[in-house]
Protein backbone atom coordinates (compact mmCIF):
# COMPACT_ATOMS: atom_id res chain seq x y z
CA UNK A 1 0.00 0.00 0.00
CA UNK A 2 1.33 3.90 -0.53
CA UNK A 3 0.51 4.79 2.39
CA UNK A 4 1.76 1.70 4.71
CA UNK A 5 5.50 0.96 5.90
CA UNK A 6 8.15 2.86 8.47
CA UNK A 7 9.12 5.54 5.94
CA UNK A 8 5.69 7.21 5.42
CA UNK A 9 4.87 6.20 9.24
CA UNK A 10 7.80 8.18 10.68
CA UNK A 11 7.25 10.64 7.80
CA UNK A 12 3.45 11.59 8.59
CA UNK A 13 4.69 11.63 12.70
CA UNK A 14 7.67 14.37 11.95
CA UNK A 15 4.42 16.08 9.90
CA UNK A 16 2.24 16.06 12.61
CA UNK A 17 5.03 17.65 14.43
CA UNK A 18 4.92 20.31 11.79
CA UNK A 19 1.26 20.78 11.50
CA UNK A 20 1.00 21.52 15.82
CA UNK A 21 3.37 24.06 15.71
CA UNK A 22 2.65 25.81 12.15
CA UNK A 23 -0.90 26.27 12.38
CA UNK A 24 0.19 28.28 15.72
CA UNK A 25 2.73 29.92 14.36
CA UNK A 26 0.29 30.54 11.49
CA UNK A 27 -1.83 32.59 14.89
CA UNK A 28 1.85 33.72 15.73
CA UNK A 29 1.82 36.05 12.58
CA UNK A 30 -1.65 36.47 12.47
CA UNK A 31 -1.87 38.08 15.67
CA UNK A 32 1.34 39.89 14.62
CA UNK A 33 -0.26 41.07 11.74
CA UNK A 34 -3.79 42.42 13.11
CA UNK A 35 -1.39 43.69 16.48
CA UNK A 36 1.16 45.24 14.74
CA UNK A 37 2.19 47.23 11.79
CA UNK A 38 3.36 45.68 8.32
CA UNK A 39 6.64 47.01 8.57
CA UNK A 40 7.42 45.31 11.87
CA UNK A 41 6.33 42.23 10.81
CA UNK A 42 8.68 42.52 8.01
CA UNK A 43 11.37 43.60 9.55
CA UNK A 44 11.01 41.18 12.25
CA UNK A 45 10.30 38.11 9.75
CA UNK A 46 13.95 38.96 8.06
CA UNK A 47 15.61 39.76 11.34
CA UNK A 48 14.76 36.26 12.49
CA UNK A 49 15.25 34.90 9.08
CA UNK A 50 19.17 36.56 9.46
CA UNK A 51 19.35 34.58 13.03
CA UNK A 52 18.36 31.18 11.61
CA UNK A 53 20.65 31.49 8.51
CA UNK A 54 23.39 32.52 11.23
CA UNK A 55 22.31 29.75 13.39
CA UNK A 56 22.36 27.12 10.50
CA UNK A 57 25.97 28.07 9.63
CA UNK A 58 27.19 28.17 13.35
CA UNK A 59 25.77 24.55 13.81
CA UNK A 60 28.88 22.78 11.83
CA UNK A 61 27.19 19.57 10.41
CA UNK A 62 26.94 18.95 14.20
CA UNK A 63 23.12 18.34 14.13
CA UNK A 64 22.78 15.86 10.92
CA UNK A 65 25.90 14.27 12.19
CA UNK A 66 24.38 13.86 15.97
CA UNK A 67 21.61 11.85 14.19
CA UNK A 68 24.02 9.14 12.77
CA UNK A 69 26.25 8.99 15.90
CA UNK A 70 23.54 8.61 18.27
CA UNK A 71 21.91 6.06 16.65
CA UNK A 72 24.24 4.13 16.42
CA UNK A 73 26.32 4.54 20.19
CA UNK A 74 24.21 6.30 22.69
CA UNK A 75 25.91 4.99 25.89
CA UNK A 76 28.03 9.05 25.32
CA UNK A 77 24.96 10.47 24.41
CA UNK A 78 25.37 13.12 27.26
CA UNK A 79 28.71 14.12 26.45
CA UNK A 80 28.81 14.28 22.89
CA UNK A 81 25.64 16.28 23.07
CA UNK A 82 26.53 19.07 25.42
CA UNK A 83 29.59 19.23 23.82
CA UNK A 84 28.20 19.35 20.32
CA UNK A 85 25.74 22.28 21.64
CA UNK A 86 28.68 24.28 24.00
CA UNK A 87 30.83 24.68 20.76
CA UNK A 88 28.07 25.60 18.43
CA UNK A 89 26.67 28.04 20.65
CA UNK A 90 29.83 29.52 21.56
CA UNK A 91 30.83 30.08 17.92
CA UNK A 92 27.44 31.87 17.17
CA UNK A 93 27.84 34.25 19.28
CA UNK A 94 30.88 35.37 17.96
CA UNK A 95 29.53 34.88 14.33
CA UNK A 96 26.05 36.38 15.18
CA UNK A 97 27.82 40.15 16.90
CA UNK A 98 29.74 39.99 13.32
CA UNK A 99 26.71 39.53 11.33
CA UNK A 100 24.33 41.63 13.41
CA UNK A 101 26.84 44.76 12.53
CA UNK A 102 27.22 44.19 9.16
CA UNK A 103 23.45 43.82 8.65
CA UNK A 104 23.21 47.11 10.63
CA UNK A 105 25.15 48.87 8.40
CA UNK A 106 24.40 47.85 5.14
CA UNK A 107 20.77 47.70 5.62
CA UNK A 108 18.13 50.78 6.45
CA UNK A 109 15.15 48.77 7.01
CA UNK A 110 17.00 46.60 9.45
CA UNK A 111 19.52 49.54 11.25
CA UNK A 112 16.33 49.82 14.08
CA UNK A 113 16.13 46.67 14.49
CA UNK A 114 20.06 45.77 15.01
CA UNK A 115 20.43 48.80 17.16
CA UNK A 116 22.89 48.34 20.00
CA UNK A 117 22.80 46.97 22.33
CA UNK A 118 19.29 46.35 22.48
CA UNK A 119 18.44 45.16 19.06
CA UNK A 120 22.04 43.75 18.65
CA UNK A 121 21.89 41.48 21.99
CA UNK A 122 18.09 40.25 21.11
CA UNK A 123 20.03 39.44 17.86
CA UNK A 124 22.59 37.14 19.06
CA UNK A 125 20.73 35.85 21.52
CA UNK A 126 18.31 34.71 19.11
CA UNK A 127 21.13 33.30 17.22
CA UNK A 128 22.72 31.25 19.62
CA UNK A 129 19.65 29.76 21.43
CA UNK A 130 18.18 28.71 17.97
CA UNK A 131 21.70 26.87 16.97
CA UNK A 132 21.76 25.58 20.33
CA UNK A 133 17.85 23.80 19.38
CA UNK A 134 19.04 22.85 16.42
CA UNK A 135 21.49 20.30 18.06
CA UNK A 136 19.07 19.38 20.78
CA UNK A 137 16.42 18.26 18.07
CA UNK A 138 18.16 16.46 16.07
CA UNK A 139 19.91 14.66 19.06
CA UNK A 140 16.54 13.75 19.69
CA UNK A 141 16.10 12.06 16.63
CA UNK A 142 19.23 10.12 16.79
CA UNK A 143 17.93 8.98 20.59
CA UNK A 144 14.76 7.76 18.39
CA UNK A 145 12.83 10.13 21.14
CA UNK A 146 11.24 12.24 18.52
CA UNK A 147 8.47 12.63 21.29
CA UNK A 148 10.77 15.23 22.98
CA UNK A 149 11.33 17.45 19.63
CA UNK A 150 7.39 16.96 19.09
CA UNK A 151 7.27 18.28 22.79
CA UNK A 152 9.70 20.84 22.71
CA UNK A 153 8.19 22.58 19.69
CA UNK A 154 5.05 22.84 20.52
CA UNK A 155 6.03 24.21 23.93
CA UNK A 156 7.82 26.54 21.82
CA UNK A 157 4.74 27.70 19.94
CA UNK A 158 2.49 27.86 22.46
CA UNK A 159 5.10 30.05 24.25
CA UNK A 160 6.28 32.74 21.56
CA UNK A 161 2.23 33.02 20.95
CA UNK A 162 1.13 33.82 24.88
CA UNK A 163 3.86 36.36 25.38
CA UNK A 164 3.52 38.09 21.58
CA UNK A 165 0.26 40.32 22.69
CA UNK A 166 1.89 41.25 26.08
CA UNK A 167 5.09 42.68 23.91
CA UNK A 168 2.99 44.16 21.54
CA UNK A 169 1.15 46.12 23.99
CA UNK A 170 4.35 47.30 26.17
CA UNK A 171 6.66 47.43 23.13
CA UNK A 172 5.07 48.74 19.75
CA UNK A 173 7.87 49.72 17.22
CA UNK A 174 8.20 49.77 13.55
CA UNK A 175 11.82 47.89 14.07
CA UNK A 176 9.46 44.63 14.87
CA UNK A 177 11.93 44.26 18.23
CA UNK A 178 8.64 43.28 20.25
CA UNK A 179 8.21 40.34 18.18
CA UNK A 180 11.58 39.27 17.89
CA UNK A 181 11.55 39.14 21.85
CA UNK A 182 8.63 36.98 22.00
CA UNK A 183 10.09 34.46 19.93
CA UNK A 184 13.16 34.47 21.70
CA UNK A 185 11.13 34.22 24.94
CA UNK A 186 9.76 31.06 23.06
CA UNK A 187 12.56 29.19 22.55
CA UNK A 188 13.99 29.77 26.24
CA UNK A 189 11.03 28.33 27.48
CA UNK A 190 11.35 25.20 25.16
CA UNK A 191 14.96 25.01 26.02
CA UNK A 192 14.36 24.41 29.59
CA UNK A 193 11.68 21.33 28.82
CA UNK A 194 14.06 19.49 26.43
CA UNK A 195 16.78 20.14 28.79
CA UNK A 196 15.51 18.51 31.75
CA UNK A 197 14.13 15.82 29.35
CA UNK A 198 17.15 15.10 27.71
CA UNK A 199 18.98 14.92 31.05
CA UNK A 200 16.70 12.38 32.32
CA UNK A 201 17.17 10.25 29.32
CA UNK A 202 20.62 10.18 29.96
CA UNK A 203 20.84 10.97 33.45
CA UNK A 204 23.22 7.86 34.02
CA UNK A 205 26.11 9.01 32.06
CA UNK A 206 28.80 10.95 31.91
CA UNK A 207 28.69 14.73 31.62
CA UNK A 208 32.33 15.49 30.42
CA UNK A 209 33.34 17.55 27.16
CA UNK A 210 34.20 15.91 24.43
CA UNK A 211 35.64 18.35 22.05
CA UNK A 212 38.40 15.10 20.70
CA UNK A 213 35.74 13.16 19.21
CA UNK A 214 34.58 16.04 17.46
CA UNK A 215 37.55 16.76 15.78
CA UNK A 216 38.16 12.89 15.16
CA UNK A 217 34.62 13.38 12.94
CA UNK A 218 35.64 16.83 11.37
CA UNK A 219 35.36 15.61 8.07
CA UNK A 220 31.96 13.81 8.10
CA UNK A 221 31.39 17.32 9.90
CA UNK A 222 32.28 19.15 7.07
CA UNK A 223 30.53 17.29 4.49
CA UNK A 224 27.00 17.58 6.45
CA UNK A 225 27.51 21.30 6.90
CA UNK A 226 28.68 22.35 3.59
CA UNK A 227 25.04 20.25 1.98
CA UNK A 228 23.15 21.61 5.02
CA UNK A 229 24.19 25.30 4.29
CA UNK A 230 23.63 24.67 0.59
CA UNK A 231 20.24 23.61 1.19
CA UNK A 232 19.01 25.84 3.61
CA UNK A 233 20.19 29.29 3.07
CA UNK A 234 18.27 30.23 0.21
CA UNK A 235 15.13 29.93 2.15
CA UNK A 236 16.48 32.08 5.20
CA UNK A 237 18.36 34.61 3.18
CA UNK A 238 15.17 35.28 0.39
CA UNK A 239 13.03 37.69 3.42
CA UNK A 240 16.66 39.31 3.72
CA UNK A 241 16.64 40.06 -0.22
CA UNK A 242 12.67 41.23 0.20
CA UNK A 243 13.11 43.66 3.00
CA UNK A 244 15.96 45.20 1.17
CA UNK A 245 15.24 45.37 -2.10
CA UNK A 246 11.27 45.77 -2.10
CA UNK A 247 9.95 46.87 1.52
CA UNK A 248 9.45 46.00 4.91
CA UNK A 249 5.65 45.99 4.09
CA UNK A 250 6.15 43.63 1.00
CA UNK A 251 8.15 41.26 2.47
CA UNK A 252 5.53 40.65 5.28
CA UNK A 253 3.07 39.93 3.05
CA UNK A 254 5.77 37.23 1.08
CA UNK A 255 6.10 35.89 4.52
CA UNK A 256 2.73 35.07 4.76
CA UNK A 257 2.91 33.66 1.40
CA UNK A 258 5.71 31.71 2.20
CA UNK A 259 4.21 30.42 5.77
CA UNK A 260 1.40 28.98 3.40
CA UNK A 261 2.90 27.16 1.56
CA UNK A 262 4.77 25.38 3.69
CA UNK A 263 2.20 24.01 5.19
CA UNK A 264 2.38 21.74 1.77
CA UNK A 265 6.69 21.72 0.58
CA UNK A 266 7.50 20.33 4.10
CA UNK A 267 5.94 16.81 3.24
CA UNK A 268 8.39 15.83 0.49
CA UNK A 269 11.29 17.19 2.94
CA UNK A 270 9.72 14.87 5.61
CA UNK A 271 8.95 12.03 3.41
CA UNK A 272 13.22 12.23 2.31
CA UNK A 273 14.75 13.03 5.56
CA UNK A 274 13.00 9.84 7.70
CA UNK A 275 14.61 7.81 4.22
CA UNK A 276 17.94 8.32 6.17
CA UNK A 277 16.66 5.32 8.78
CA UNK A 278 17.29 3.19 5.85
CA UNK A 279 20.83 0.99 6.39
CA UNK A 280 23.51 2.71 4.23
CA UNK A 281 24.04 0.54 0.68
CA UNK A 282 20.48 -0.52 0.86
CA UNK A 283 19.64 0.23 -3.11
CA UNK A 284 16.66 -2.21 -2.96
CA UNK A 285 14.96 -0.73 -0.28
CA UNK A 286 16.00 2.48 -1.05
CA UNK A 287 14.33 2.12 -4.55
CA UNK A 288 10.90 0.50 -3.29
CA UNK A 289 10.68 3.83 -0.27
CA UNK A 290 11.61 6.63 -3.04
CA UNK A 291 9.09 5.04 -5.39
CA UNK A 292 6.76 5.28 -3.02
CA UNK A 293 7.30 8.95 -1.27
CA UNK A 294 7.93 10.16 -4.97
CA UNK A 295 4.24 8.82 -6.07
CA UNK A 296 3.16 10.74 -2.63
CA UNK A 297 4.33 13.92 -4.03
CA UNK A 298 3.28 13.87 -7.31
CA UNK A 299 -0.37 13.40 -5.85
CA UNK A 300 0.22 16.39 -3.36
CA UNK A 301 1.94 18.52 -5.94
CA UNK A 302 -1.51 18.09 -8.75
CA UNK A 303 -4.33 18.93 -5.66
CA UNK A 304 -1.90 21.82 -3.90
CA UNK A 305 -1.31 23.98 -7.05
CA UNK A 306 -5.37 24.79 -7.80
CA UNK A 307 -5.89 25.20 -4.29
CA UNK A 308 -3.38 28.21 -3.37
CA UNK A 309 -4.46 29.67 -7.34
CA UNK A 310 -8.22 29.30 -5.88
CA UNK A 311 -7.85 30.42 -2.09
CA UNK A 312 -4.75 32.28 -2.10
CA UNK A 313 -6.07 35.75 -1.91
CA UNK A 314 -8.91 34.38 0.64
CA UNK A 315 -6.30 32.52 3.07
CA UNK A 316 -4.13 36.12 2.53
CA UNK A 317 -7.04 38.24 3.18
CA UNK A 318 -7.07 37.16 6.82
CA UNK A 319 -3.79 38.23 7.20
CA UNK A 320 -5.03 41.83 6.70
CA UNK A 321 -5.56 43.54 3.65
CA UNK A 322 -1.34 44.55 3.04
CA UNK A 323 -1.57 41.12 2.55
CA UNK A 324 -3.46 39.85 -0.29
CA UNK A 325 -0.80 41.91 -2.34
CA UNK A 326 1.40 38.64 -2.25
CA UNK A 327 -1.89 36.61 -3.80
CA UNK A 328 -0.10 35.90 -7.26
CA UNK A 329 2.94 35.03 -5.41
CA UNK A 330 1.46 32.31 -3.52
CA UNK A 331 -0.22 31.25 -6.54
CA UNK A 332 3.20 31.02 -7.83
CA UNK A 333 4.77 29.27 -5.28
CA UNK A 334 2.33 26.66 -4.61
CA UNK A 335 3.82 25.34 -8.18
CA UNK A 336 7.47 24.86 -6.53
CA UNK A 337 6.09 21.70 -4.73
CA UNK A 338 7.31 19.35 -6.95
CA UNK A 339 10.38 20.32 -8.16
CA UNK A 340 11.45 20.70 -4.50
CA UNK A 341 10.07 17.10 -3.85
CA UNK A 342 13.17 16.13 -6.33
CA UNK A 343 15.92 18.16 -4.72
CA UNK A 344 15.13 16.58 -0.85
CA UNK A 345 14.90 13.12 -2.56
CA UNK A 346 18.16 13.88 -4.08
CA UNK A 347 19.99 15.01 -0.86
CA UNK A 348 18.32 12.03 0.66
CA UNK A 349 19.85 10.07 -1.56
CA UNK A 350 22.99 11.67 -1.68
CA UNK A 351 23.67 10.94 2.15
CA UNK A 352 22.50 7.62 2.16
CA UNK A 353 25.03 6.96 -0.39
CA UNK A 354 28.00 8.74 0.82
CA UNK A 355 28.23 11.63 -1.77
CA UNK A 356 27.67 14.55 0.65
CA UNK A 357 29.73 16.53 -1.25
CA UNK A 358 28.66 16.24 -4.81
CA UNK A 359 25.10 16.82 -3.41
CA UNK A 360 26.49 20.00 -1.77
CA UNK A 361 28.22 21.49 -4.96
CA UNK A 362 25.21 20.79 -6.51
CA UNK A 363 23.10 22.15 -4.21
CA UNK A 364 24.85 25.52 -4.06
CA UNK A 365 24.60 26.18 -7.37
CA UNK A 366 20.78 25.60 -6.55
CA UNK A 367 21.25 27.93 -4.05
CA UNK A 368 22.91 30.86 -6.22
CA UNK A 369 20.36 30.30 -8.63
CA UNK A 370 17.20 30.62 -6.13
CA UNK A 371 18.44 33.94 -4.04
CA UNK A 372 20.06 35.46 -7.47
CA UNK A 373 17.10 34.48 -9.71
CA UNK A 374 14.54 36.02 -6.44
CA UNK A 375 16.78 38.62 -6.19
CA UNK A 376 16.64 39.36 -10.20
CA UNK A 377 12.71 39.11 -9.79
CA UNK A 378 12.33 41.94 -6.92
CA UNK A 379 14.11 44.34 -8.85
CA UNK A 380 11.77 43.50 -11.93
CA UNK A 381 8.41 42.88 -10.25
CA UNK A 382 8.41 43.50 -6.13
CA UNK A 383 7.41 40.19 -4.65
CA UNK A 384 5.73 38.67 -7.53
CA UNK A 385 9.12 38.71 -9.17
CA UNK A 386 10.71 37.25 -6.38
CA UNK A 387 8.06 34.30 -6.70
CA UNK A 388 8.76 33.58 -10.29
CA UNK A 389 12.46 33.94 -9.62
CA UNK A 390 12.08 31.32 -6.77
CA UNK A 391 9.89 29.13 -9.43
CA UNK A 392 12.40 29.39 -12.28
CA UNK A 393 15.52 28.71 -10.14
CA UNK A 394 13.41 25.26 -8.65
CA UNK A 395 12.05 24.05 -11.98
CA UNK A 396 16.50 24.58 -13.35
CA UNK A 397 17.59 22.68 -10.04
CA UNK A 398 15.13 19.36 -10.48
CA UNK A 399 16.73 19.08 -14.72
CA UNK A 400 20.10 19.35 -12.52
CA UNK A 401 19.15 16.39 -10.04
CA UNK A 402 16.66 14.53 -11.56
CA UNK A 403 18.54 11.93 -13.26
CA UNK A 404 20.05 10.67 -9.96
CA UNK A 405 16.02 10.69 -8.26
CA UNK A 406 14.95 9.19 -11.52
CA UNK A 407 17.55 6.56 -11.87
CA UNK A 408 16.59 5.26 -8.13
CA UNK A 409 12.61 5.40 -9.27
CA UNK A 410 14.22 2.68 -12.55
CA UNK A 411 16.42 0.63 -9.73
CA UNK A 412 19.75 1.66 -11.13
CA UNK A 413 22.30 0.56 -8.93
CA UNK A 414 24.59 3.54 -7.35
CA UNK A 415 27.73 4.31 -9.62
CA UNK A 416 30.85 3.83 -7.71
CA UNK A 417 32.73 7.07 -7.66
CA UNK A 418 34.97 7.19 -4.59
CA UNK A 419 33.88 10.80 -3.93
CA UNK A 420 31.50 9.96 -0.89
CA UNK A 421 32.08 10.30 2.86
CA UNK A 422 30.95 7.96 4.95
CA UNK A 423 31.98 7.06 8.77
CA UNK A 424 33.79 10.52 8.29
CA UNK A 425 36.28 8.55 5.12
CA UNK A 426 36.09 9.68 1.59
CA UNK A 427 36.32 7.01 -1.19
CA UNK A 428 34.86 3.89 0.54
CA UNK A 429 31.75 2.51 0.56
CA UNK A 430 29.37 2.10 3.12
CA UNK A 431 28.33 -1.64 3.87
CA UNK A 432 24.90 -2.27 5.03
CA UNK A 433 23.88 -1.45 8.73
CA UNK A 434 21.77 -2.97 10.95
CA UNK A 435 18.14 -2.62 10.13
CA UNK A 436 16.77 0.89 11.52
CA UNK A 437 20.43 2.08 11.62
CA UNK A 438 20.80 6.27 10.61
CA UNK A 439 22.78 6.79 7.54
CA UNK A 440 25.16 9.53 8.33
CA UNK A 441 22.66 12.63 9.01
CA UNK A 442 19.48 13.86 8.09
CA UNK A 443 18.15 16.98 6.55
CA UNK A 444 16.78 19.84 8.67
CA UNK A 445 13.86 20.61 6.69
CA UNK A 446 13.37 23.40 5.96
CA UNK A 447 10.56 24.04 2.49
CA UNK A 448 8.60 24.18 5.87
CA UNK A 449 9.06 27.03 7.66
CA UNK A 450 12.14 25.25 9.72
CA UNK A 451 12.24 22.03 9.10
CA UNK A 452 11.53 19.48 11.86
CA UNK A 453 14.79 19.90 13.27
CA UNK A 454 15.26 23.42 13.33
CA UNK A 455 13.35 25.13 16.37
CA UNK A 456 10.06 26.51 15.01
CA UNK A 457 8.80 24.28 12.23
CA UNK A 458 6.28 27.90 11.93
CA UNK A 459 8.72 30.22 10.43
CA UNK A 460 8.39 31.72 6.89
Amino acid sequence: MLLAGPIVRNAASLYGSTVATSVLGFFYWFVAARMASASAVGVASAIQSSAQFLAIFCVLGLSTMMISELAVDRTHARSLILTAAVSAAGFAVVVAVAGGLVLGAYSPTLREGLSVPVGLSVFVLLSAFTTTLIILDDSCVGLFRADLQFRRNAVFAVGKLMVLPLMIVLWPSNAGTELVVAWLVGLVISLVTVGFALAKLTREEPTRLVFGRLIEKRRLMAGHHSLNISIQSPRLLIPVVVVTVVGAKENAAYTAAMLVVAFVNIIPQHLSTVLFALSPGDEVSLHREVKKTMRICLILALLSAPFFVIFGHLILSLFGSAYVVASGALAILGLTTYPMAVKAHYVAISRSRGRMQQAATRSMVGAFLEVGLAAAGARVHGITGVAVGFLVATILEAFLFAPTVFGVLRGEPAVPDGAGVIGGTEGTTAAPGPPGAAASGATPGPADPDGTTSPGNDDP
